[in-house]
């Protein structure tokens, strides 16, 4: 689908002549984004315009504590429609004591009571072994208190899990019934996204599937099937390689082919 503006170039350099090149394959949503950040203010509006000329009907903004969860229910309200709301607390942001959690938490569910038409998730929760400085213990009770409030709202989950697989695994195995939910940004191997697929749940992948080094992670892709796969871009990270090294955004998706 071809942009109907003049070639413009915004920041970070994308053109609208470049998204002319590409075409999507059917209505495209951006599963997981982050276009509260800062990094955005400048121009957010021209990135969701860049984003519905090329053919996408839908962004999931993901939250990672209270504040942005309010913040990604105000972008939903502001583009009634278009944006929608996944709020929670990530991992990394878990770092708190069992009160205070509970006290966040409860506020957090407050938002999906007096948001109903922007809320259609809980997230990003899990498990995030690489930066240490939130313990396990805390990410863990964070983990499944959340995936309580994802079961009482019948609300989807999405997973954030980095290095921290068989511990993601067991607690959803353990702690999950009846929630279902997608690995965000899948990282694993093809044995690990096919125990995602035997969960029942959905697996999404983002711009470092485009990555030279990264073929065991197209060699996963591969294996989903389409009606089970997700494609993000976890903007303003992991750009596809065209773009890596910029802040990304939804268009850049468009530079994603999926293995088949």
């Amino acid at each position: 689908m071809a942009l109907s503006r003049k070639p413009h170039r915004g920041q970070d350099g994308v053109s609208s002549s470049e998204v002319r090149e590409f075409h999507l394959p059917a209505e495209a949503i951006d599963s997981h984004a982050h276009l509260y950040f800062d990094r955005f203010n400048d121009d957010r509006d021209e990135v969701m315009e860049r984003a519905r000329n090329a053919g996408f009907v839908a962004i999931i903004n993901i939250a990672v504590d209270e504040e942005t969860s309010r913040q990604v229910i105000q972008l939903a309200m502001d583009n009634e429609g278009f944006c929608h709301a996944v709020v929670g607390v990530h991992p990394t942001h878990s770092g708190m004591s069992a009160d205070d959690l509970k006290i966040t938490l409860a506020a957090v569910e407050k938002l999906c009571d007096e948001h109903p038409q922007q809320v259609v998730g809980i997230g990003e929760i899990g498990l995030d072994y690489y930066w240490k400085e939130v313990s396990r213990a805390d990410q863990e009770r964070a983990f499944i208190a959340q995936l309580e409030i994802a079961r009482r709202r019948k609300l989807p989950v999405v997973i954030h899990c980095r290095e921290a697989w068989p511990d993601t695994l067991e607690v959803i195995e353990t702690h999950g019934d009846g929630v279902v939910g997608v690995f965000h940004c899948f990282g694993g191997t093809v044995d690990e996204a096919q125990r995602a697929l035997d969960l029942g749940w959905y697996v999404s992948f983002a711009g470092n599937l485009t990555y030279p080094k990264a073929q065991d992670l197209r060699d996963a892709a591969a294996i989903v099937p389409l009606d089970r796969l997700l494609l993000e871009t976890d903007s303003p990270f992991l750009a596809p390689q065209p773009k890596r090294g910029k802040r990304n955004e939804p268009v850049h998706s468009l530079h994603t082919p999926l293995p088949r």
